[in-house]
């Protein structure tokens, strides 16, 4: 499934269980308000009828009273229509009541009515009597009395209704507020899982992608990427590692050219620098002052080359990983004074000194003697190239961070940008100061002495130096009693 497809499918369902859960809210809410316009109309109906009914039982008792002590018929008349409103009132409260209880109760308030109704009747007929209100039969009085109390207790019966009523809409609501929150709950998880999934399967093969782009940049052509799927980032996948591959086949191609050429070279050179030396040593014959500075300048200048194909070479080794170290017990200070000894001409043509600052006699290192001398060579020819003359170059031996021996060597030349000082350790990185230095090489000394530093477990950096020009720094390990000892018994 396509990246666009999976996002819009995801927010789709999003938006589908929203509208889901909204309309199941509105559902609630619409039922609610129905329920709660109905309890509202019922209650309100009931305990007006059972009021009514009170006060109509109120006014025929009353009336009744007065009817039997006066015998007017007006009475009567009044006492017939309170009854029959009584009784349209109580089929109301019939209709409208929910529960048995009030059905029971409005039976027996009829049953009391018809009960009245016999006893004002039969009293009636005893047409020449009349009764003092305080003093009329016990039947009527009782009949009276019961549908007083009748009336109270369908009032009682309706209230209890009412409040049964109210309780189960609140459980109504209690619950539809239950099942809201566990509509929101679910939708909520149900949310993040979808926007869970969608985040995974887009971040999961870009943070791959990065790590792949980064592992390029580091110059490790064989990395590939998954590639099993059909989206987007599936194809990007796929067009990466046949990137990857033809710049690993690119980049065995410029190895190869390199080190052909480079090796190529050498044995030429090697018949050329011969040549020179001879003819500077005026083997063939003597040559005049002119011609020996021409051949001076000739063997100067296939010596830089030897030195630049050398560095080609040291590097194909070093990408191919078959460069070898001997690694044994050295004398830190001897070695240093030696490699200052092999450029000492150099120094003197521009009057350069070499100062050496070492509290120690000698300092036992555990390394690969030519390598480091090849480094600190490196460091030498770049200090000699950048200082002006009439400067000095100065290096030093001392203690680093735990039982580190660390070695710098400082020069007073233009120094290095800050924003250089970890690219002139990359391979054919220069740092253009204008006109080009004579002498100035491809760039590959700094990143073959830092190649040969992290061989031996150091490092090498760059600082500036407080009285101008730069100060490169590394430090490497003393040698441990054991490989002392195998290195005296060599």
């Amino acid at each position: 499934m396509k990246v666009s497809s999976k996002v819009t499918l995801g927010f789709f369902v999003l938006m589908a269980l929203a509208v889901v859960v909204l309309l199941y809210q509105i559902s609630v809410i619409q039922n609610l308000r129905i329920s709660h316009q109905d309890l509202s109309q019922i209650n309100v109906e009931s305990a007006r009828n059972i009021l009514e009914m009170q006060r109509l039982a109120q006014l025929i008792a009353d009336n009744s009273k007065r009817y039997f002590a006066l015998r007017d018929d007006f009475y009567e008349r009044l006492i017939v229509e309170f009854r029959n409103s009584f009784l349209e009132h109580l089929v109301r409260l019939r209709q409208t009541a929910t529960s048995d209880r009030e059905q029971a109760e409005a039976a027996k308030l009829s049953d009391a009515m018809d009960s009245f109704w016999r006893e004002f009747n039969q009293l009636k007929q005893q047409k020449d009597k009349s009764w003092d209100p305080e003093e009329l039969p016990p039947n009527i009085v009782l009949a009276m009395s019961h549908l007083e109390a009748q009336s109270e207790v369908m009032l009682d019966a309706v209230q209890l209704a009412i409040d049964g009523r109210s309780a189960q809409s609140e459980q109504l609501g209690q619950k539809a507020a239950q099942v809201s929150l566990i509509a929101g709950i679910f939708s909520f998880l149900l949310g993040g899982v979808v926007a869970a999934v969608i985040v995974r399967s887009i971040n999961v093969p870009l943070r791959r992608l990065i790590l792949g782009t980064r592992a390029i940049t580091r110059g490790e052509f064989w990395h590939r990427l998954p590639s099993e799927g059909s989206d987007e980032l599936t194809e990007l996948a796929r067009s990466f590692n046949t990137m990857t591959e033809r710049l690993g086949e690119l980049d065995r191609m410029k190895k190869d050219f390199v080190s052909h050429v480079s090796h190529d070279l050498k044995a030429p050179l090697a018949s050329i620098r011969q040549v020179m030396y001879l003819l500077l040593q005026e083997i063939p014959g003597s040559l005049n002052e002119q011609q020996k500075n021409l051949m001076q300048l000739s063997y100067n200048s296939a010596e830089r080359l030897a030195a630049m194909v050398g560095n080609l070479l040291d590097v194909s080794r070093m990408e191919a990983g078959a460069m070898e170290y001997r690694m044994a017990a050295h004398d830190l200070v001897a070695l240093i004074k030696h490699v200052a000894g092999e450029f000492d001409m150099q120094a003197r043509e521009k009057e350069i000194q070499f100062r050496f600052e070492c509290d120690l006699p000698s300092v036992q290192v555990e390394c690969d003697r030519d390598r480091i001398v090849q480094v600190i060579g490196n460091l030498y020819e770049n200090a000699l190239k950048f200082s002006p003359n009439h400067s000095e170059i100065v290096t030093r031996v001392g203690q680093g961070r735990g039982d580190e021996i660390l070695i710098s060597v400082s020069d007073s030349g233009p120094g290095v940008p800050a924003g250089h000082k970890e690219k002139i350790f990359q391979k054919f990185h220069q740092v253009k100061y204008g006109k080009k230095i004579t002498g100035q090489g491809v760039g590959l000394g700094l990143a073959i002495c830092k190649t040969i530093v992290e061989a031996h477990r150091g490092q090498i950096w760059v600082e500036d130096n407080p009285a101008g020009g730069s100060v490169f720094s590394f430090v490497l390990h003393p040698a441990t009693q054991e490989v002392l000892k195998c290195g005296q018994s060599a």
